[in-house]
């Protein structure tokens, strides 16, 4: 008569190989899901836009409006061209205006070099020179982009009408923060996000999510970054791994002379709903306030203009306030 160990045993065999049978199954057909988007996002999304070729690579990027200057806009950090559309289109109106995305981001394929501030720096001067877009310049940049922005501006000084930084990074910030801050910040492994973009996960979770508490599941943006971050991931994790380095290298860049600079920061306490910890999200928004208006210190003919419906995303819910500013400098 066989043991009682020996039946359950027997018993269990089938489900544990299930077990792994099963989640292997999700695993494959979850890669096959995410490859079959790619391929049939891919057969439309390259028609009708324009590109120009940057250090030997397709680059990106989307020019409206006439005038006799241009509104340049930098994005953050990961982010696209879109980000900027609604304000572009407005702005195009009354001026030349000029968005794209940096190489290794959204449409631009990457060229492989660093991402340094000094690279961006050249690679928005190209940019500029091969689409024969005109000086003056008005830049408009949000978030990394007060970082990256930096050595261009030096160089271009003469060149530049004024500047609006749109939540703009400090490169104090971080030297600013505690370290339970910091862990509050911090984003998830690279190998989590490398794994759930290659594997679906990423593009499923956000077909039912929010990517941001700011930006509407609605909302263009949303459904342009869950598509096609699968074409940014491997950029974003690089700026990621290279912004202390860059950050540091912007704290040579003080002053921006005399050039107009309006600094504008989210105030709205949607950016700290996530923090639970009443001591960071406390230190978390005195942060916020005291590296924004540290900014400030860069023109001697500056002014900080506070957007009450956003957090760090002030291009979804205070695009008007951004766009004021901007027309204020092309006046």
């Amino acid at each position: 008569m066989r043991s009682f160990i020996s039946c359950m045993i027997e018993f269990m065999v089938p489900f544990l190989k299930w077990l792994f049978i099963i989640p292997a199954l999700l695993l494959v057909a979850g890669i096959l899901f995410e490859q079959y988007s790619r391929w049939k996002l891919e057969k439309t999304a390259f028609n009708g836009q324009t590109f120009v070729e940057i250090n030997g690579k397709p680059l990106h990027y989307v020019k409206k409006g006439q005038g006799n200057c241009t509104v340049v806009f930098q994005s953050g950090m990961g982010s696209s061209y879109a980000i900027w559309q609604e304000i572009q289109d407005s702005i195009a109106q009354n001026a030349v205006t000029i968005a794209y995305d940096r190489n290794g981001l959204m449409l631009s394929e990457a060229t492989g070099a660093p991402v340094t501030n000094d690279q961006v720096a050249e690679e928005l001067q190209l940019l500029l020179e091969k689409t024969n877009c005109p000086k003056p310049y008005i830049l408009v940049g949000h978030s990394m982009a007060g970082i990256y922005l930096r050595p261009f501006i030096k160089k271009s000084e003469k060149d530049i009408a004024g500047i609006v930084f749109v939540e703009a990074s400090n490169p104090q910030q971080i030297k600013h923060a505690s370290s339970e801050l910091l862990k509050a910040l911090q984003p998830p492994p690279r190998w989590l996000i490398k794994s759930a973009v290659s594997t679906g996960l990423y593009r499923i979770l956000y077909s039912f999510i929010p990517l941001s508490p700011e930006i509407p599941m609605h909302h263009p943006l949303h459904r342009l970054e869950k598509d096609f971050f699968y074409r940014s991931c491997n950029k974003i994790l690089e700026e990621l791994a290279n912004d202390e380095q860059n950050f540091k290298d912007a704290e040579k860049y003080t002053s921006f002379g005399n050039v107009p600079l309006t600094i504008i920061e989210g105030t709205s306490e949607i950016r700290y709903a996530a923090i639970k910890d009443t001591a960071v999200k406390n230190e978390y928004r005195q942060w916020v306030d005291e590296m924004q208006h540290n900014l400030l210190t860069l023109s001697a003919n500056s002014r900080l203009v506070k957007a009450p419906n956003s957090g760090h995303m002030v291009q979804i819910n205070d695009g008007v306030l951004i766009t004021l500013e901007i027309r204020s400098m092309l006046k």
